[in-house]
């Protein structure tokens, strides 16, 4: 696996160096410079959606009977999604470690965070399908049409089997019966979970969609301020359109760790279709990258500071029997 993910990343790099070259190695060094305008515009509009993201988990932890502050949650967050962001795996590790981290209940741990990894991804599909839809008005006369109209239709099928009222894994059960695997029956199971959340919580759950959309449009927000840095005469649906084009790759590129070069590639891309310079879609990979990877040693530090903790307080566990052995004895 090791061995993978170094050829991964090593790929990765070259992809980014491609990108680079294609735009030049001395258009990208002046975007360099100029990125550090865009950072802390970033990391304030990102920790406001990390301090909301968090919300929306505790909302969907306290309605299944389970406590958590609000500063343990962003560590928890910070740090699990610091791993799946390095590691090939991504969600695949992130989503396990978070219910692991709680230490709590873990069937109702993992209902809630499922839940509420689940609300996120419903507000970004629906946000896909609206930026899918500005993006096919905005080219509709371009080469690009095609392509994004059947994005289009893929986010739309995909925000449409979230809505519908009949469990889809459950389907697919039926319909393989003894053939069914182990794992997709699981899947079921929490799908099963997720579905009695939404009936017994519909409060709890309308207020996680409309934190989950507040997300969406400071999303949003992050391009807008690089493009307004970048002083290009960029409208609202252009706008809406690019950052569609960017999650895109985001979704697809996240086996990849730290998604090297795919970022970078995706954004150079969206830019060019809408066209625009390129170096304004660098521009925005490097200064998020910039932001992630800030969260990446936050999240880590956290994660070795409990561990830290953990181990004093073992310790100290284990010490104590024989510190009063020796009490008695005196």
């Amino acid at each position: 696996m090791k061995r993978v993910e170094a050829l991964i990343v090593v790929a990765g790099l070259g992809l980014f160096a491609v990108v680079v070259s294609r735009i030049g190695w001395t258009a990208a060094l002046t975007e360099l410079r100029r990125i550090w305008m865009a950072i802390p515009l970033l990391i304030a509009l990102s920790a406001v959606r990390l301090f909301l993201q968090t919300r929306s988990w505790k909302i969907a932890l306290s309605a299944e009977g389970l406590k958590g502050s609000v500063g343990e949650l962003i560590g928890i967050r910070l740090a699990s999604q610091s791993m799946g962001y390095l590691s090939v795996l991504g969600p695949a590790i992130s989503e396990p470690m978070k219910i692991r981290l709680l230490g709590d209940d873990w069937r109702s741990a993992a209902t809630a965070t499922i839940v509420d990894s689940g609300v996120y991804w419903f507000s970004s599909v629906l946000a896909g399908v609206v930026g899918c839809m500005a993006a096919t008005v905005t080219l509709a006369h371009s080469r690009y049409a095609a392509t994004v109209f059947a994005i289009t239709a893929l986010f739309a099928v995909s925000a449409g089997l979230l809505l519908r009222r009949k469990p889809l894994l459950a389907t697919l059960i039926e319909l393989l019966g003894r053939r069914a695997p182990g794992w997709l029956k699981k899947g079921a199971e929490l799908e099963q979970q997720m579905r009695g959340f939404r009936e017994r919580n519909p409060a709890a759950l309308h207020r996680m969609v409309f934190i989950g959309l507040v997300c969406q449009i400071l999303l949003f927000g992050e391009a807008a301020v690089v493009i307004f840095l970048a002083k290009l005469p960029v409208h609202l649906l252009s706008l809406i359109g690019i950052e569609a084009l960017v999650r895109i790759t985001k979704m697809t590129a996240g086996w990849i760790p730290a998604r090297i070069g795919a970022d970078e590639g995706g954004a150079v891309a969206a830019f060019i279709a809408f066209g625009f310079t390129p170096s304004a879609g660098l521009m925005l990979a490097l200064a998020r990258r910039s932001r992630d990877l800030l969260w990446c040693v936050l999240g880590l530090s956290w994660l070795a500071w409990k561990s830290h903790q953990a181990g004093k307080n073992r310790s100290f566990v284990e010490a104590a029997p024989y510190a009063g052995h020796l009490s008695h004895s005196e």
